[in-house]
């Protein structure tokens, strides 16, 4: 009778274990991929900044721009590893640069 206690028992913390550790591994992925997209919308927009602060922009202007202006190479999706779209619009207000919504 012991032995069967114990056997429910010994599964219950494998169980909870593997559970436990599962969530924590999806949280650090979420994490790490909101950290990468942070990084490359960093790097967008300090970019679109500089080429504002240069005067070789207007107030709006999309990621093609910046490609064909030399300011930046291609850039992919850090997840998807695709391309992003070249049309994501680009607005300087206020000394600051955001996307368009």
């Amino acid at each position: 009778m012991e032995k069967i206690k114990l056997r429910y028992i010994l599964y219950f913390i494998g169980i909870f274990s593997t559970l436990i550790l599962g969530i924590s591994a999806y949280k650090a992925e979420k994490k790490h991929e909101e950290r990468l997209y942070h990084v490359l919308h960093s790097k967008i927009k300090e970019t679109a900044k500089e080429c504002y602060l240069e005067k070789k922009c207007d107030k709006t202007i999309i990621l093609q721009d910046l490609y064909d202006k030399e300011y930046l190479e291609e850039l992919f999706d850090p997840v998807t590893k695709e391309k992003l779209d070249p049309n994501l619009c680009l607005e300087y207000k206020n000394e600051e640069v955001s996307f368009c919504s």
